[in-house]
């Protein structure tokens, strides 16, 4: 059988940190995907997800008001989100897919910062768009600059694409910074996509969703995978400006996310508290193992994000490294513009039992000649 498919897919290759033939030591501590160590709040029980099983036999209660509600609710200290401003998808990662669909074609030009979010740029290039990367410098720990993407920013660029907090350096971009891109890319029409998955580990006040009443062009991206500790509900949303809204309304969305997740989203939603003591405790975990390092080199970083950059100058697999010491992390080749000798860890619940493995390592990487 010859398969007819678009030409752009024979050469087209899929990149992604997930990895499903892995051979990982049973003792070893995972600090691979960024998921919160704290898990998800303690008002969601087993009795509470055993009483959405009547929810199986039926359709979704599409439009999910109740979770657009609690959705609204919790972000009503930093902006008036109407229910109609929500878009619901399986994950962040199903919301980008949906908005790629609509804002990029073979050839559409988007502007992104490398390293980034893999699967989201991974997926545009599916669509036959072009990536310009804005280079986040090693020699400056990776840190973002807005001065950099306003420099590099073009008439033909359709869409700005930026992860906040950055993923895999887990830093903070300031919400001012972002403003004057918006800005720019508003006068020549351009499309700033924020992508929060990791958004809930920094202050709410530090969230696009703030401009997107204000600029029709900001767009953000948020799911409760990560801060929430509800990655296996799979339930994300995006926060649109209302001019986008009838262009959103012709995508086939409408039944994305189970009624278990419906049902079960908005008590996480309103634990806030869960996200505060969450916060406080990654800060106080990820302070130690950055202190402890002697050897490897740590990125720009949020202390709240639980996520940071390693890496190292010596000429080593440090994925490797780590996982001969019992440490799961993300490997730096899956992401454009690092390799092999960087890692993405995930600060984890128990850092007493991290710390020591994390320092047999360094000891390996630095007798490397």
């Amino acid at each position: 059988m010859k398969y007819r498919l678009r030409p752009l897919w024979r050469e087209y290759e899929v990149q992604s940190y997930v990895h499903a033939d892995e051979q990982i030591p049973a003792d070893a501590i995972d600090c691979s995907l960024g998921i919160n160590p704290f898990g998800y709040t303690p008002t969601l029980t087993e009795a509470a997800y055993a009483e959405t099983f009547t929810g199986i036999s039926g359709y979704p209660s599409y439009p999910y008001p109740q979770l657009r509600a609690a959705i609204c609710e919790y972000l009503a200290p930093v902006a008036a989100i109407a229910p109609e401003q929500l878009a619901i998808h399986t994950g962040s990662m199903g919301m980008l897919i949906d908005l790629h669909r609509l804002l990029l074609g073979e050839g559409s030009r988007v502007l992104c910062g490398e390293p980034t979010f893999s699967s989201a740029t991974s997926d545009m290039r599916a669509r036959g768009a072009v990536t310009d990367v804005v280079p986040l410098r090693e020699e400056n720990k990776f840190t973002f600059s807005a001065a950099a993407f306003k420099e590099a920013l073009r008439p033909e660029h359709v869409l700005i694409y930026i992860d906040n907090p950055n993923n895999p350096t887990g830093q903070i971009i300031p919400l001012a910074e972002l403003r004057e891109l918006a800005q720019q890319a508003l006068a020549q029409d351009t499309v700033l996509l924020v992508d929060e998955a990791y958004g809930d580990f920094m202050g709410l006040e530090n969230s696009a969703v703030t401009l997107v009443n204000e600029f029709p062009n900001v767009f953000v991206v948020k799911t409760l995978s990560k801060g929430f500790g509800l990655a296996g509900l799979r339930t994300g949303y995006a926060v649109l400006p209302r001019e986008f809204l009838p262009w959103m309304r012709k995508l086939p969305g409408e039944m994305a996310i189970t009624e278990t997740a419906a049902r079960l989203t908005p008590l996480a939603l309103r634990d806030t508290e869960h996200i505060r003591k969450s916060k406080a405790a990654i800060a106080e975990n990820k302070a130690r193992v950055l202190q402890s390092l002697r050897v490897l080199r740590a990125s720009a970083t949020g202390a709240t994000v639980p996520i940071v950059l390693l890496y190292t100058e010596k000429d080593v697999n440090l994925y490797s490294v780590l996982l001969r010491h019992g440490i799961i992390a993300e490997r730096g080749e899956d992401f454009d513009g690092i390799g092999a000798r960087h890692v993405r860890l995930r600060v984890p619940r128990d850092v007493d039992a991290l710390l020591p493995r994390l320092a047999a390592a360094e000891a390996e990487v630095e007798a490397t000649v």
